[in-house]
């Protein structure tokens, strides 16, 4: 039997940021991440203004994008540039080991196994994990346990919770290929409620889409290889290594668990992906880092009202945008065109790169689509 402060299972941006923060402040925590080589499928993408805030190390950025370019259904091009910011993609495994990395630094325990099963009582949790080295079995006693185990969901099954609603991503990636924007590209030929797009890194792109029919997905990329390489297709696969296409799924965030007991749920597995943009690995650290704060005074109720006083105006928001505009190409092709304006491309910089607390930004950029929604 081994006994901790705090168990966590998972160990992506979210429980590693948890388990930092906890180990920092002296709390006894021990992390169980399933498979330490994972990569989960993900552009990598940052926002400038979270990894300062995080002060994560600059030797994760193998590239800084300083321009976003938007391409609407009728092809309609925008170009963003990031005044004040940039995004910085990391190369996902590396990114949640190093996370990992800063949590044991700060004297946080790692195992490599598998969640089982937990039994609740008397205040504390008795764990079951499956260590992947040698088989062993351990019971992990723990006031509380952290359920940062992403679209799995595993602790949130075993304690009865619905499983989160879906939609899904099918991306790859293209070596050697460079550019230097990340391109977003808008259109339900190759996109369903989603966008698709193209990320540069290091010497490589990731390119993908997204939708709601998981069957639907190697189709909806291959449209949009055709839209986007239009005459130069065969040139690219002639040229280019193309790796096999990954779908993996993202939770739709509806409002979902906070808590269950003395289990807190975050990132993922609180279905923490912003409507719209479907960013997830800042959404997945501030859960982290508002959960260890909750834990650190013994007051777990406040991981809710944390959260929700920081992000839940901003994810409703978009929640509302999202099904309002990307409903129809005729629609969508309406939400883009309203950010060639100067002031809502500011606002939505600021409110995507800097991650303001306040509201005022937010309501100014709803503002300028309030017709649309009176309509």
């Amino acid at each position: 039997m081994v006994k901790t402060d705090v168990l966590i299972v998972g160990g992506g941006p979210a429980g590693a940021t948890a388990a930092r923060f906890l180990a920092e402040e002296g709390i006894d925590t021990i992390l169980v991440e399933r498979d330490f080589s994972y990569v989960k499928p993900c552009g990598g993408g940052i926002p400038s203004g979270g990894f300062r805030e995080f002060a994560l190390p600059e030797s994760l950025i193998k590239k800084k994008v300083g321009i976003i370019v938007i391409v609407s259904p009728e092809g309609r091009r925008i170009e963003l540039p990031l005044a004040g910011g940039h995004i910085f993609i990391t190369e996902r495994g590396i990114l949640d080991s190093t996370l990992r990395g800063l949590a044991t630094e700060k004297g946080a325990s790692l195992i490599e196994g598998e969640f089982i099963n937990f039994e609740y009582g008397g205040g504390t949790s008795i764990s079951t994990v499956r260590k992947k080295v040698d088989g062993e079995t351990l019971n992990i006693v723990s006031d509380y346990v952290i359920a940062s185990d992403g679209v799995t969901f595993s602790v949130g099954r075993k304690c009865g919770l619905p499983r989160h609603q879906f939609l899904y991503t099918i991306s790859t990636q293209i070596h050697p290929f460079t550019i230097d924007a990340c391109e977003f590209w808008f259109g339900t030929g190759h996109a369903s409620n989603f966008y698709s797009w193209i990320f540069p890194s290091d010497g490589c792109a990731s390119i993908g889409t997204g939708g709601k029919n998981p069957r639907e997905l190697h189709g909806l990329l291959n449209n949009f290889f055709d839209r986007r390489f239009e005459g130069q297709l065969e040139s690219l696969r002639a040229n280019n290594v193309i790796e096999r296409p990954r779908v993996f799924p993202i939770p739709a965030w509806r409002g979902n668990p906070f808590t269950s007991g003395n289990i807190l749920f975050l990132g993922d597995a609180a279905g923490m992906v912003m409507p719209v943009t479907y960013e997830g690995i800042y959404y997945a650290m501030k859960s982290g880092q508002f959960a260890a704060m909750a834990i650190i005074e013994k007051k777990p109720e406040n991981y809710r009202k944390l959260w929700e006083g920081r992000f839940k105006k901003r994810f409703s928001i978009m929640n509302q945008f999202k099904d309002h505009f990307f409903k129809s190409d005729e629609s969508i092709e309406r939400w883009v065109e309203t950010h060639r304006s100067t002031t809502v491309q500011e606002l939505a910089m600021r409110l995507w790169l800097q991650k303001e607390s306040g509201s005022s930004h937010l309501f100014s950029y709803l503002k300028a689509f309030g017709h649309f929604f009176n309509r």
